[in-house]
């Protein structure tokens, strides 16, 4: 699904910190934009999942930090690319457009686990890797089952927004790590 696979994976050889920071700035963004949804929900078996997601994406952010930093990069000095704010810009108002959405992102962001996992160098950095993609991989299914196929329009622009991110982002990975 990736369209500059190789290239990110050139690029990332040795500086997998850089994708760490990144992620941590990205999973705190979806907590702060998911989390404020809770109250509007209705459905108790879709709060539990957006609750479910959020905590994932908390409990993950704290994990990406921690490898930034054992790469010997501040998290916090990450800025993202104008494309990479268009991917939180562009989540949906309507709950289940939102949903869908979110499995977009998910889904690209199982594509991207699996090339930072085929460069991981550290043992450390591998175990985090294994199990953020089995927690995402969880979270994918969950997703599919409340959507249905319902998902199309918004996991695409999900997909599209993100393939342009990583366009712009993955050489700027050279000078962060």
């Amino acid at each position: 699904m990736l369209e500059n696979r190789s290239q990110l994976e050139q690029v990332l050889r040795g500086r997998l910190g850089a994708a760490f920071a990144r992620h941590a700035y990205g999973m705190r963004r979806w907590v702060d934009l998911f989390a404020v949804r809770l109250p509007e929900i209705r459905d108790p078996h879709l709060t539990e999942l957006v609750a479910a997601i959020v905590h994932q994406n908390a409990r993950h952010a704290v994990l990406f930090r921690e490898r930034a930093v054992a790469h010997e990069l501040d998290p916090d000095r990450y800025e993202c690319p104008p494309e990479g704010e268009a991917t939180y810009e562009g989540i949906p108002e309507d709950l289940d457009e939102t949903l869908a959405y979110a499995l977009g992102s998910l889904e690209h962001f199982a594509d991207l686990l699996a090339v930072y996992a085929e460069v991981a160098q550290l043992p450390r950095d591998a175990e985090v890797l294994a199990e953020v993609r089995a927690e995402n991989d969880r979270a994918i299914a969950k997703l599919r089952a409340a959507v249905g196929h319902s998902s199309n329009g918004a996991a695409a622009t999900a997909h599209q927004l993100y393939r342009v991110r990583e366009l712009v982002e993955t050489p700027l990975y050279v000078n962060r790590g």
